[in-house]
């Protein structure tokens, strides 16, 4: 494993912006390895950032999965290379990305509502007003080919601000493939939790560290932690993740689920998780009763208060 430079977005775009700061690693501690103990994830969480949950799914679940994602992006790519590329985080067209996922297949509900998951996203984010349950912020699959550059480094959240002391995400990959550094491991900067203002500009740099883990495991971070895909230097391996971003329900989601999937295939998704995607006319105890909202849409909704 090597410590290696991540460059800004900006600096992959244009290419024009010269590098004159690197951002060296400050972190002391034990790197995150992966683990079944629940203390040392949260323990790896307050010191690196970040934590490692092995076998979060088996081998055979893992594949499974896998195997879904594959077909989904054929047949995106089949309808429209375009929908599952391009997308202005990556810095080249080699990667592939799935977007709205629960609308595609069962499994993609269940891991939203997986318990570690869950668990540790109360961990994370604390308590809710009047027990409401968390919103998905964001959910879809990334996928790097050989050959695919690395993605630019940043938090999950705005980079203009010096970064409070709590979090406003919970964040979670599940490794459907080993993620090593060489095929293109999330790459962290251990410790940047607590850092301040991340430069905007493309003139700086930032050391990071690959999170290598077993298929099945599951990344847990916050929005807090700076990161980025790694470059897949491979000649001729892939490696899928599926990410998941959950919020407190004051926070506004980066997408509104109920306007976006497909009502039909959600109504045999559990209360959690319609609670999850947002199907609630409630928030922070204020109703908003959806009266324009399609029939099939106001079915779904569900009470806010969580029963897990």
């Amino acid at each position: 494993m090597a410590v290696g430079n991540s460059v800004k977005q900006e600096t992959w775009k244009g290419g024009k912006t010269p590098v004159t700061q690197i951002v060296k690693l400050d972190f002391a501690g034990d790197l995150p390895k992966p683990t079944r103990d629940l203390n040392q994830v949260k323990a790896d969480l307050e010191t690196a950032g970040y934590a490692i949950y092995e076998a979060a799914l088996t081998q055979a679940e893992a594949i499974e999965v896998r195997g879904i994602v594959d077909a989904e992006l054929r047949r995106d790519e089949a309808l429209d290379e375009n929908k599952v590329r391009r997308f202005y985080t990556d810095p080249d067209d080699k990667n592939r990305r799935l977007q709205n996922l629960p609308d595609r297949h069962k499994w993609f509900q269940d891991l939203l509502e997986h318990p570690v998951a869950l668990e540790l996203t109360r961990h994370i984010l604390g308590s809710t007003i009047m027990k409401e349950s968390y919103l998905v912020h964001s959910y879809g699959a990334n996928i790097t080919r050989p050959g695919s550059a690395q993605q630019f480094i940043h938090r999950d959240r705005s980079s203009k601000h010096a970064v409070v002391s709590s979090a406003l995400q919970s964040r979670f990959i599940w490794c459907l493939d080993d993620f090593t550094e060489e095929n293109g491991a999330t790459r962290m900067a251990p410790g940047s939790q607590h850092g301040g203002l991340m430069d905007l500009t493309g003139a700086t740099v930032y050391e990071t560290v690959p999170a290598e883990a077993p298929r099945g495991s599951l990344i847990i971070y916050d929005d807090r932690i700076q990161h980025g895909t790694g470059a897949n230097l491979s000649a001729d391996k892939e490696r899928a993740g599926i990410i998941i971003g959950y919020t407190p329900p004051w926070c506004r989601p980066m997408i509104h689920y109920p306007s976006v999937l497909n009502p039909e295939r959600m109504k045999d998704a559990s209360v959690t998780v319609r609670q999850l995607l947002g199907y609630s006319s409630v928030c922070v105890g204020f109703d908003a009763p959806w009266e324009y909202a399609r029939e099939a849409v106001r079915d779904l909704v569900v009470p806010p208060k969580m029963t897990w």
